[in-house]
């Protein structure tokens, strides 16, 4: 794989096209050859190794059900390594969003002149589209409906980095006791921006399943990490946010991944509304499973219990459950999030959210997919601006932290790229890489 350049982009991929995994020397071509039937493969093992105790949970119609399941999920796996064309999902009463899904098929079928399978799609929808795929083999069996085919993946994820989260849960707690709302508070913004950018390196879609864990001190581990951000524009969105009066300001969170992203995802929360920022805080999440670790409704209450329970984190659990309760913070299982449109279509696909985004002071968008979506997936020249590869989508002032995991990348200075590439030729996928990227709204 060809790293993009500051003029060209992907040297094999047509300026400003949509990646796809026909050009074989991008990370979309392995993404679909290996990463995506592995990812299906370890489902369907999981669903066997694990019959008899969901059996048990959700009872013998279930069990029964999982044939049909895994029987859906070994034909979707051959459909993509055959490069067969993108089908439309079943018709249910049920679903909600089968319509969008099977319109926005009939679109790129007319786009790529009927030419819509796995291999020569575009990347990004047909990414999501497996996602969608799985939960309608689930969906299909109604004693499944609420059963997460990640859950264990993503509960062991979360467990396993507990060490990590105590300690900075200890800081945090610390920064709490000592917090004066009259001083400036741009240092711990700035560290905590920080901390929720390398969060996202903690992405089970990107290792295909296997487990990750975060480990060491997270707020230590910083200084290291300090050269790896290739933009940081923290300092501007928080002159952005003190310019709008510092009261009645809502910030919304597009989030990412469960586990230790959502832990320091709440820890931004919470500095948010205790250090006075901000009003209310609204989290926004996935309404099913997606991308093996995203946050669903179900991984938040689950982890909200979890650190309640733990003796070290019992304090932060319950802050955060409070503030849920009184309404300083809300959650919201959004559709948009797990449709195949980027951002860029929200207007004319769910305008309803896009004006409630857009009575936010701030939305950050947390990790690679969502920033994928924000640009387009699209081949950008790496030195074209964040605001301009936004194209139409501009609701309200917008921050992304993202750790690349994909090769596509705004917003860098001429020869940036050229020169990140001869230090890490995998710069751009490997997830060691991040921005911390803002928009503010056209003046």
């Amino acid at each position: 794989m060809a790293p993009a350049t500051s003029i060209k982009g992907l040297a094999d991929v047509p300026l400003r096209a949509a990646l796809s995994a026909r050009y074989q020397n991008t990370f979309a071509y392995p993404t679909i050859k290996d990463r995506c039937p592995v990812i299906l493969c370890k489902v369907i093992d999981h669903l066997y190794r694990e019959r008899n105790n969901i059996g048990r949970q959700l009872g013998e119609e279930a069990q029964e059900g999982l044939k049909s399941v895994v029987e859906e999920l070994s034909k979707l796996r051959y459909e993509m390594q055959t490069n067969k064309p993108v089908t439309p999902l079943e018709e249910t009463e049920s679903d909600d969003d089968i319509s969008v899904w099977n319109s926005y098929l009939v679109q790129q079928k007319e786009r790529e002149s009927n030419s819509c399978t796995w291999y020569t799609a575009p990347w990004l929808w047909v990414e999501c589209y497996m996602y969608r795929r799985i939960s309608q083999a689930v969906f299909s069996v109604p004693q499944l409906r609420s059963f997460d085919v990640f859950r264990s993946q993503k509960e062991e994820g979360m467990l396993s980095s507990l060490s990590a989260m105590r300690q900075l849960g200890e800081w945090w707690s610390r920064r709490l006791e000592n917090l004066d709302v009259n001083k400036d508070q741009l240092e711990d913004w700035q560290t905590l921006l920080e901390v929720c950018l390398w969060g996202n390196k903690c992405d089970l879609s990107i290792s295909a399943g296997s487990k990750m864990a975060a480990s060491g001190d997270p707020v230590q581990g910083l200084k290291k990490l300090k050269s790896n951000i290739l933009l940081d524009q923290g300092k501007e969105v928080w002159d952005c946010l003190q310019s709008r009066g510092g009261k009645n300001l809502t910030v919304d969170i597009v989030m990412d991944n469960s586990g230790f992203e959502l832990f320091t995802d709440l820890c931004l929360a919470d500095f948010l509304v205790s250090s006075k920022v901000a009003d209310k805080v609204r989290m926004r999440i996935k309404d099913q499973p997606w991308f093996v670790s995203d946050t669903t409704p179900t991984d938040l209450n689950w982890s909200l219990a979890k650190l309640v329970e733990d003796v070290e984190l019992s304090r932060l659990g319950r802050r955060w459950t409070e503030h849920f309760s009184s309404g300083t913070w809300s959650s919201v299982a959004d559709p948009f999030w797990t449709f195949p449109h980027d951002f860029s279509q929200m207007k004319e696909t769910d305008v309803t959210l896009y004006n409630t985004l857009g009575q936010a002071d701030l939305v950050i968008f947390k990790g690679d997919l969502n920033y994928r979506k924000l640009v387009g997936d699209l081949n950008w020249e790496t030195t074209v601006s964040f605001a301009t590869a936004l194209q139409v989508f501009r609701p309200a002032p917008i921050l992304s932290l993202r750790t690349a995991k994909a090769d596509v990348m705004v917003g860098l200075a001429t020869g940036q790229a050229e020169e990140v590439t001869e230090k890490d030729p995998e710069w751009m996928v490997n997830g060691q890489w991040g921005v911390i990227q803002f928009a503010d709204l056209p003046k």
